[in-house]
C-alpha cells in the first residue's frame, strides 16, 4: 500500500514509485511526440508553486536530457499552461521544458509581488525540485516523473522581463538553490526605463548613444526634460509632449509605469523621477525617488549583474536579441548591449551574444564567444527576424550550445 505524501515530505515505496510518479502524464495538446504533466512544488514556506513540464515521448531510461526552466515575461503571475506560449524550448530536440506560475494567480499560492522576493522564491523552489533536492506534493522529483531528465543539467531561460527575474533569483544568496549550468536571457528590458517603455516605442524620445551604465544605477538614458508634462489624475499621467499641444496623444510618449500592488504606488525609473523634479512637477500616486530606486534594485538585471557573478562565478550567460525587438524600438539596442556590458564588467565567466551557427541553422553572421558588448560601441550582430522565428528554435539552440560546451569543456 502506498503511504500518503503530504507537502512533498515522503517518497512512494520502492517498486511503486514509477507507476505513481508517471500516472498523470498526458500527451501534449499541441506537439506530437511530447508528454506533459502539471505538479505542485513545495515553496519551503508552507505553500506550493505550480509548474508544467514537457519532454519527448520516446523511451529514455538512459537519456540525460538537459532541463530548461523558462521564466516568463511581462508582469503577470500566470506562466502556464505552456501550450499557450511560443516562448518555450523544443523538447523534441532532447530537452525537458519546465514553466512555472508565479505567486498570485491561484495555482501558485501567495500574492503577486511584481517579480520581488516571493517570485524569486518560487523560481528557487522549482529549481530545487528539478535538481532532485525536494519532492513535489505527490512525493516525486523531476527525475521520478521524467526518467530522462538530467537533474545535474539545469539551465534557466528568462524571456523578456523574465530575464530580470531569472538574474535576480540566481543572484539571491538568501535562497537555497542548486547549481545551474547556464543562463539564457531573451530580449530582456534590462532596467526600469526599458521595462516601463519610458523612452517610448513609436514615437520615441531616445537619442542613440545617450545611455551609460554604472553598477550602482544600472543603465541610465538621457531624457528630454523640457518636453515632460503632467496631466491630472490619480495617478497623474506623465508624458513627453513632442507635438507641444499640452496633451498626451498618439504623437507623444506617454509613460504609465508599473503599480506596486503592495503599496498601490506607481513605480517609475529614478531617471524619470529626477526629470520630473527638475521640471518642477509634483507627482500624484507615484513612489518617491528613493523608494523607486530600492524597488527596482531587486528587479533590474543590470544592477544585479555583480551579485549574480559573485554568487555564481562559473555561470555562462547567453544574451539573445534580434534586429527588431518585440517591444523596444531603440536603434542601437541599449538594453541588449548594456546588459552585456554589465555582465562583462562584473567578470562573468563566459558570455555570448546569440548562439553560434553550429546550433542555429540559417545563421550567416555570428558573434565570437566573449565578444565585447558595450553601450558606447554596439557592434555585435543581432539576429535577422527570419532566423529568430520560431522563438522555440532560438531558445533551444541557446540551451543546446551551453549544454554541448559543458559536455566538451569548450569554453
Amino acid at each position: 500500500m502506498l503511504l500518503p505524501c503530504l507537502a512533498g515530505a515522503c517518497r512512494p515505496t520502492s517498486g511503486e514509485a514509477d507507476d505513481l510518479c508517471r500516472a498523470e502524464q498526458l500527451p501534449d495538446e499541441v506537439d506530437l511526440g511530447v508528454r506533459t504533466i502539471g505538479v505542485q512544488v513545495p515553496d519551503g514556506a508552507g505553500g506550493s508553486v505550480h509548474a508544467d513540464v514537457r519532454w519527448p515521448e520516446s523511451s529514455a531510461e538512459a537519456a540525460a536530457w538537459p532541463v530548461a526552466l523558462v521564466v516568463h515575461g511581462a508582469w503577470d503571475a500566470v506562466g502556464t499552461p505552456i501550450d499557450r506560449s511560443s516562448m518555450r524550448v523544443d523538447v523534441t530536440a532532447g530537452l525537458v521544458d519546465v514553466h512555472l506560475d508565479l505567486p498570485g494567480n491561484g495555482r501558485t499560492e501567495g500574492t503577486n509581488d511584481r517579480r520581488g522576493a516571493s517570485s524569486r522564491a518560487a523560481v528557487a523552489a522549482v529549481l530545487r525540485w528539478a535538481a532532485g533536492d525536494v519532492r513535489d506534493l505527490g512525493g516525486c522529483t523531476l527525475a521520478d516523473r521524467v526518467p530522462g531528465a538530467d537533474a545535474d543539467g539545469l539551465y534557466v531561460v528568462g524571456t523578456s522581463n523574465g530575464g530580470n527575474l531569472a538574474i535576480a533569483a540566481l543572484a539571491d544568496t538568501t535562497l537555497s538553490t542548486p547549481p545551474v549550468r547556464g543562463l539564457v536571457v531573451w530580449e530582456t528590458p534590462a532596467g526600469p526605463q526599458f521595462v516601463n517603455v519610458e523612452l517610448g516605442a513609436t514615437p520615441t524620445v531616445y537619442r542613440s548613444g545617450s545611455c551609460v551604465f554604472a553598477s550602482a544605477t544600472g543603465i541610465v538614458c538621457d531624457l528630454p526634460v523640457e518636453r515632460l508634462v503632467e496631466l491630472s489624475g490619480d495617478p497623474s499621467v506623465l508624458c513627453f509632449d513632442l507635438d507641444e499641444d499640452n496633451g498626451c496623444g498618439d504623437a507623444d510618449v506617454t509613460v504609465r509605469g508599473v503599480e506596486d500592488l503592495a503599496t498601490g504606488l506607481v513605480m517609475l525609473s529614478p531617471a524619470l523621477l529626477d526629470a520630473a523634479a527638475t521640471r518642477g512637477l509634483t507627482l500624484s500616486g507615484y513612489a518617491t525617488h528613493d523608494a523607486a530606486a530600492d524597488w527596482w534594485a531587486e528587479r533590474d538585471g543590470t544592477r544585479l549583474a555583480g551579485a549574480l557573478v559573485a554568487a555564481r562565478p562559473d555561470l555562462p550567460v547567453m544574451v539573445l536579441a534580434s534586429e527588431i525587438d518585440h517591444v523596444q524600438t531603440l536603434a542601437d539596442h541599449p538594453h541588449v548591449f548594456g546588459l552585456g556590458e554589465a555582465l562583462q564588467d562584473a567578470g562573468a565567466a563566459w558570455t555570448r551574444l546569440n548562439p553560434g551557427a553550429e546550433w542555429l541553422p540559417g545563421l550567416v553572421e555570428e558573434n565570437a564567444p566573449n565578444g565585447l558588448m558595450r553601450l558606447a560601441d554596439p557592434r555585435g550582430a543581432l539576429l535577422p527576424e527570419a532566423v529568430e522565428e520560431p522563438a522555440a528554435a532560438l531558445l533551444t539552440a541557446a540551451v543546446l550550445e551551453l549544454s554541448d560546451r559543458w559536455s566538451t569543456d569548450d569554453w
